[in-house]
């Protein structure tokens, strides 16, 4: 009795009324020409790269390419995540997350475009080159139809995804909304009747399609790193490079999430919602994968090392080499050794602010991590290719992605409206 009474005198019930006063119908227009200039900015210094040195041009798309796209992706994997393992902790988060899915059309075409850079960027189709290659496997061609084909499939299945995590609450959005939003949201839910036997019916499709989509996320980004990346140095070999890719990007879209949240939680005094113990939970989740990335990325030592594999130290040699050791330093401190000292604690872990601030910090430790995995490997210039072509065109990615995170977030609540999502302080972790 007294377990019930306690749990009730810390915990909320978010209403569908509370859900849906968080329906913004649109986009500021300062914000709207902030992204709009960013994405100007990008296009127009992509070009004038590509006039001055075009493999540093393609190199910085090819890393900004791998950084936003992993972590659009995993915002959906997330939602995903939460209906495989009834993870009803991290409802309160799940449309900031899934928000992120709204730039992978966006990504699908810079995709084809890179497909145009590839002769400045992968060392085996180069003049001369000599080395091991499976050259059935690794061709122009090959690369792009191969990983084009099954980004599309897992594209269109994760939007299929969104569509039905959406459609419950989109008759009730739609009265909150105008114009072509209000239109799109009536389609989506057209034919909902909004009983119970066909939320059962869509919960029971959910439950199949959420494994289906995380098991497609696995094998699709582990082929796209493989292809983009790994094969960027025919010398080096890693078993776990895929694995590093998609866990990276997990990473990454939990630190774009406490960022976001604390925005929103203070725009919209959702304090009650996005809670201590909320984010103490999602702390904890932080935690876990920037020790679990770190630990990925240690182990690729162990076998060069143990199996004194000679031929696979070039890869981190060059990433020590020629100007690029601090940035490797930057890197591990970045997403390892400040988060990990940051988060350590279980009070801080509490606080939106905190998580926020660490969760930028990662951010920028994983675009720096992207970029490392790749400029190290095809830059044959001299010195450190960092400086206005690399800022230009990743403020055009970021004007990019954040112009369709917020087109889609106009278009929805922050919380779910139709699910009843209790909040609070449910639980004491360590």
């Amino acid at each position: 009795m007294s377990d019930e009474h306690n749990l009730s005198a810390h915990t909320t019930t978010v209403t569908p009324e509370r859900a849906l006063s968080t329906v913004h119908g649109r986009i500021s227009g300062l914000a709207a020409g902030l992204w709009l200039g960013a994405a100007a900015v990008g296009i127009v210094g992509f070009f004038f790269a590509l006039r001055i040195d075009p493999e540093r041009a393609w190199m910085t798309v090819w890393s900004n390419f791998l950084f936003w796209t992993a972590m659009a992706q995993a915002g959906i994997i997330f939602g995903a995540v939460l209906v495989v393992a009834k993870g009803h902790w991290g409802k309160p988060f799940r449309r900031v997350a899934e928000a992120t899915g709204a730039f992978l059309p966006f990504s699908l075409l810079v995709f084809a475009g890179m497909y145009f850079g590839a002769s400045y960027i992968f060392p085996w189709m180069k003049p001369g080159f000599e080395g091991h290659i499976n050259r059935t496997w690794l061709t122009h061609d090959g690369v792009f139809v191969r990983n084009g084909i099954l980004l599309a499939i897992l594209f269109a299945t994760s939007w299929w995804y969104l569509r039905l995590s959406l459609r419950p609450d989109a008759p009730l959005i739609a009265s909150k909304q105008t114009g072509w939003r209000k239109s799109l949201l009536e389609r989506i839910s057209r034919g909902w009747r909004g009983d119970e036997e066909e939320a059962e019916r869509s919960r029971r499709t959910l439950s199949w399609l959420a494994p289906v989509l995380i098991g497609m996320w696995v094998l699709v980004f582990s082929f796209l790193s493989f292809d983009l990346t790994m094969s960027l140095m025919p010398s080096f070999m890693s078993v776990i490079w895929g694995a590093l890719y998609f866990v990276g990007g997990w990473l990454c879209m939990l630190a774009l999430v406490a960022f976001l949240s604390h925005r929103y939680k203070e725009h919209y005094s959702l304090e009650d919602v996005w809670g201590k113990w909320e984010y103490h939970d999602l702390g904890k989740l932080m935690f876990a994968f920037v020790i679990f990335w770190s630990y990925l990325w240690f182990s690729q030592f162990l076998p060069i090392w143990y199996g004194n594999i000679g031929r696979e130290t070039q890869f981190f040699e060059l990433r020590t080499e020629n100007g690029f050791g601090p940035f490797l330093w930057a890197q591990m401190a970045l997403i390892f050794f400040i988060p990990f000292a940051l988060l350590l604690w279980r009070r801080p872990k509490m606080r939106s602010r905190h998580l926020a601030t660490v969760g930028m910090v990662i951010l920028v430790g994983f675009w720096l991590e992207r970029w490392m995995q790749v400029v190290p490997s095809v830059w044959t210039g001299e010195g450190v290719p960092l400086g206005w072509p690399e800022v230009a065109i990743t403020l055009g990615f970021l004007g990019l992605f954040g112009l369709s995170y917020s087109l889609y977030a106009s278009l929805t609540a922050k919380i779910p409206v139709s699910e009843a999502l209790i909040v609070g302080e449910r639980s004491r972790g360590p």
